[in-house]
Parts: structure tokens; C-alpha cells; sequence
């Protein structure tokens, strides 16, 4: 009779509503994408209920899980968790990690008076293989002690148009940012979106208990949608002003979450919602979660650039990928290039560069053909060719390129001192270069795997991209320094009409703004007198920016065919001719 009436309980207890039961919120963070081939690494989780004002009756749980003796993490899941290797030595082993897992599970069961703990967790494929290797690992002959429910699954079903269902972009979706990629994080997430989903599940199909949930997600089909459907409505973008500015993608709660500039503001936004517009995935997660619009109009295209450059790096909006400051810096450093510093002064007068390792390879370069193959050290090598030092070839490898770029370019060593033909290898280099990206170049090989075999012609690629980049980013340098104290002017084309507008610049930044009708009214920039070192004391990475996104500006405007002058002093007038030229090299 007792069995009878704890089965009765049993029962009952499974038939409690959703926002009252208590379940377990999970998330692992693993070294691979599959359990036979990678392991635990982070697991951690938290016990709630599903109202949308109960507390969570624990505070989340978190706990690194050391790898298998020999094994350590590699660098892509480092960069993608955060989790750096020599870490895992100080966490729980995984034994321990699922005694501590099946602990809290039975706690949870035992409470809701049920066999098994409901365990949320927002993508069950990726998790519960990995959990299920710990049970059959630990505790093979006992029943796995999790029930798993998927709000991923549940999503899928509620939300058939919506773009992405992960877990980012369903947070977002419902006005949670995540903006870390570990447990802590995502837990925190899955239970907003277990709780969202609860109460809808409630008001639109009459789901409320356990039983009711699982007999839905087995009965429910997964509709394919041809159309996306956005949280965005259509009203509020159809109204957009059609003119320059900066438009801002919001959360529902407020968050940024994207900034963007445009010649017209509701044709740029309206662009992302057309049928033919196939984006890249982080596009659409971003505007699954974007559901308000914020614009700032400007006068000019220009202008929407120089105030998007500036918003991004204050905001850091987690969809812009470009002009965020991250680890970026500025740095100056001396003639020979050999020492570097953020600051200018008296001997740090070179600059200023984004990429420091674009001058150390130059720099290289120069001193190993200053002196004969035979003396070439190998840590000179390293720097001439910008590669990582475990993806390098080896040093014999490393002289055979350079001597082949030597014989490449004999011509230019043999009439002219190395440092002038390399100035004008760089310049010849970077005018004959196409879109196309070299096959080894530095950028490439920074987060790559390496090539399945080195070779001289290689390495000889290598050496030609770097004095191609390094030059550039000398010659580049000392334009942008020159345009922090100047006067641009232009032509921008809008209802089928030509305007003419003047930007004044002091200090990098814009200290004036107006339309003009003639060619005259350019005006001359007050700071013109400023010494070059005085310039480049104003630069911070802001300036950097916005004196790139200048340079940027100004190639636009040429390629339209529309008037363009910059003003760097009384007599110094530069237009549409000669820009085109400098900036071909620039």
C-alpha cells in the first residue's frame, strides 16, 4: 500500500505546473566538439524554479575539471572560452565533477519527488553526450540520473522564422546580453530563456507541467520556415530618415548592439530584412535579438563614418567586429626602428602604427640584407618573416626565401642602399598587389594552422608582404599625422543634387563643420603651423581611427568622380589629381 501511494505521489509530483517545479540548469564547456574525441573542461550549474520572480534557491556553481594526464587545451578553445591551459591544473577532477553533478541532481529529485532531476540545458546534442561519457564512465550500473529538456528544442518549435535559436541570440531575443563564454554566463542566460519559454509555452499551448512538456515536444513538428520572421517590426524602419547618419541595433532592454553608418539611413537598415540578403551567421544572431532602432542624422556620408568610428570605441558594441580598442594600441617608435613606445617624444618620432609587428619584420629585413646569408641568426629570421615561432620554417628553409627575394629583386639592391629600395619595393609592391590576400601572410598565419610544407618560394611571398605592409604602414603613418590639423573638402551627390561640404580638423578631431558653394570657401586649418612631433602628441587610438576612416572616406569620394581638396596650410592645396595619386599609395 505504501508502494502504491509514494507511486501516487509520484505522480502528483510530476504533474506540478512548470513555474513552481525545481530544476537543474546545466552547461558544460568542453576541449572538442564531441564527447568520444574531447572532455569537460568547465561544468557548472544552478537549481530554480520556473516563475519569472522566484530566485534561484542556490547561487550558480562553477568548477574547472582537469584534462586527462597529457592532454592540454589547444589555442582555439582557449580563445573561444577564455579558459587558458595551465588553469585546468587547479580544478576538480571529472570523477569529482560528477559526484558533485549527481549530488545536486538527487537533491532536486528528491524534493520534486520524482526518479529523475529535470535538468535544462539549451543545445542537449552538444551537452548530453558528454554527461552521458561521465555516467557510463563513474556509474555505470546506476540509472542516469538526469532528465534533459532542451530549450533549444522548445525553441525550434515556438519559433520556427526566427533567424538563430542559440543560445546568444535567444538571451538576446528575450533582453539578456551575454557577454562571456563560459558556464557562469550561459547558465544565467538558460534560465531566463527556460523561464520565457514556460510562460509561453502556458498561455499558447496550455503546457504547464513536466508531462504535459514532454507529450508536446513529442507530438509538436518542427515547421521549415522559407521566410525569417525579426523582432524588429517593419513600422518602425519603414519611417527611417533617407539621409546620412549613424544607426544603432538594440536589445529590447536597451543594450547596443550594433553600430552602423550609411549614405541613407533607412535604406541601409531595410537592407538587412530584404528576402535576397544572405548574411553571415553572427549577422543574423545579431538581428534576431535586435528589436529597436536609434539613428543620429548627419550632414554628410563622411561625417555618419567619423561619428561611427568614435561611438564604436566607446560603446564596443558586441556585433562590431572593426574599430573596437580590445589589446589594440598605438605605437611610435625610433629611425632605426629598433625601439617602440606608446608615446612620442625626441627619439620615438616614427609613427603612428596599429601593427608593431609589420615594423619589426622590416626592420628585420633590412639588417639580414645588410649582412652576408652565412651570418643570418635564426631569431632575426623569425622577425623577418612575422611567422609564430611554431609555425616556422626552419632556418636553412628561412635563407634559401630571403635569397631568393634578393635575387628577385636584384635590381633595385644593386643601384640604390637598402633602405631606399626597400622604400621602393614597398611602394612597387603595393601598388601591383591585388584583393587577394597573400597566401602567407602575416594575418593569415596568426590564428592558422601552418602550411603542410615550407618552401623557399614561400618564405619569399612572406618577406615581399611584409616590406609591402611595413612601408605602407610608415608611409601611411606620416599622412595621417599631416591630416590631424587640416581643412577637407568635398562633393557628395543626394536628391539627384550636389552638395558641397568643409570639415575642419584640430587635434584629429572635427572642430568644424559647414556647407560651402565654392571651391575658395576651403578655408585654412588654424593649427597649420603645428610642427609635425607637436601632431603626433595628439594621437591616441581614437585618432587613429577617425584619421583612417578619413583616408577611407577620401578614396570613396575619388572613386564616385566627385570634387575633392584637402588644405594643409595657405599655399598647400591638394585636389582631385593629385590625391588620386597619393592616396593610390596611402
Amino acid at each position: 500500500m505504501r508502494t502504491r501511494g509514494n507511486s501516487k505521489t509520484t505522480r502528483a509530483k510530476n504533474d506540478v505546473a512548470l513555474d513552481a517545479v525545481q530544476v537543474l540548469v546545466l552547461d558544460c564547456q568542453t576541449s572538442g566538439s564531441h564527447a568520444r574525441t574531447g572532455h569537460i573542461i568547465e561544468i557548472g550549474w544552478v537549481v530554480c524554479g520556473g516563475g519569472h520572480h522566484e530566485k534561484c534557491r542556490e547561487r550558480i556553481e562553477t568548477y574547472l575539471v582537469q584534462l586527462p594526464e597529457g592532454l592540454s587545451l589547444s589555442k582555439r578553445v582557449q580563445q573561444v572560452t577564455g579558459i587558458a591551459g595551465d588553469t585546468l591544473d587547479t580544478g576538480i577532477s571529472p570523477r569529482a565533477a560528477w559526484e558533485k553533478l549527481q549530488r545536486i541532481a538527487r537533491d532536486t529529485s528528491r524534493y520534486n519527488g520524482s526518479q529523475t532531476c529535470p535538468t535544462i540545458v539549451h543545445f542537449s546534442r552538444f551537452e548530453e553526450p558528454f554527461l552521458r561519457e561521465l555516467h557510463g564512465r563513474y556509474t555505470p550500473h546506476q540509472t542516469f540520473p538526469l532528465e534533459i529538456i532542451c530549450t533549444h528544442e522548445i525553441s525550434r518549435r515556438l519559433f520556427p522564422a526566427l533567424p538563430r535559436r542559440g543560445i546568444r541570440a535567444l538571451a538576446g531575443f528575450f533582453g539578456h546580453g551575454i557577454r562571456e563564454r563560459r558556464c557562469h554566463g550561459h547558465i544565467a542566460a538558460t534560465v531566463v530563456i527556460w523561464r520565457e519559454l514556460t510562460e509561453l509555452l502556458r498561455k499558447k499551448y496550455r503546457v504547464s507541467t513536466i508531462a504535459q512538456l514532454r507529450h508536446w515536444l513529442a507530438t509538436t513538428p518542427i515547421h521549415a520556415h522559407v521566410y525569417r520572421s525579426y523582432p524588429m517590426e517593419r513600422q518602425k524602419r519603414r519611417y527611417l530618415p533617407d539621409r546620412p547618419g549613424v544607426y544603432r541595433m538594440l536589445r529590447s532592454n536597451g543594450d547596443i548592439l550594433y553600430i552602423g553608418k550609411a549614405g541613407s539611413i533607412r535604406k541601409r537598415v531595410n537592407s538587412y530584412f530584404t528576402k535576397r540578403n544572405h548574411h553571415a551567421d553572427h549577422i543574423l544572431e545579431m538581428l534576431t535579438q535586435a528589436k529597436q532602432i536609434d539613428v543620429t542624422e548627419t550632414e554628410s556620408a563622411l561625417e555618419a563614418a567619423m561619428l561611427e568610428a568614435d561611438e564604436i570605441k566607446q560603446q564596443s558594441p558586441p556585433y562590431n567586429r572593426a574599430l573596437q580598442a580590445n589589446e589594440r594600441a598605438v605605437w611610435f617608435c625610433t629611425p632605426d626602428l629598433r625601439e617602440f613606445g606608446q608615446r612620442p617624444n625626441t627619439r620615438l618620432t616614427k609613427g603612428p602604427f596599429i601593427r608593431r609587428e609589420r615594423i619589426v619584420s622590416l626592420a628585420a629585413i633590412r639588417d639580414m640584407l645588410k649582412i652576408p646569408a652565412g651570418a643570418w641568426n635564426e631569431e632575426a629570421a623569425l622577425h623577418a618573416c612575422a611567422v609564430p615561432e611554431k609555425y616556422a620554417p626552419d632556418i636553412e628553409c628561412i635563407r634559401a626565401g630571403c635569397e631568393l627575394f634578393l635575387h628577385q629583386n636584384a635590381d633595385a639592391f644593386r643601384s640604390e642602399p637598402v633602405e631606399h629600395a626597400l622604400a621602393s619595393l614597398g611602394r612597387k609592391f603595393w601598388l601591383q598587389k591585388t584583393t587577394e590576400r597573400e597566401t602567407c601572410d602575416d594575418d593569415d598565419m596568426q590564428d592558422h594552422a601552418p602550411p603542410q610544407k615550407w618552401t623557399p618560394e614561400m618564405v619569399a611571398r612572406i618577406i615581399t608582404a611584409n616590406v609591402r605592409t611595413g612601408m605602407h604602414a610608415l608611409r601611411r603613418a606620416a599622412w595621417l599625422v599631416w591630416l590631424t590639423e587640416s581643412a577637407f573638402a568635398w562633393e557628395e551627390s543626394r536628391d539627384s543634387k550636389k552638395h558641397r561640404y568643409r570639415l575642419v580638423f584640430e587635434r584629429g578631431e572635427i572642430a568644424h563643420r559647414q556647407r560651402i558653394l565654392r571651391t575658395e570657401d576651403i578655408g585654412v586649418p588654424p593649427g597649420y603651423k603645428k610642427r609635425f612631433q607637436a601632431r603626433q602628441s595628439s594621437f591616441d587610438l581614437a585618432t587613429f581611427d577617425r584619421m583612417r576612416v578619413l583616408l577611407t572616406e577620401m578614396r570613396t569620394v575619388l572613386n564616385t568622380g566627385h570634387w575633392l581638396a584637402v588644405r594643409l596650410g595657405p599655399k598647400t592645396v591638394l585636389e582631385h589629381n593629385i590625391l588620386e595619386r597619393i592616396l593610390k599609395w596611402v
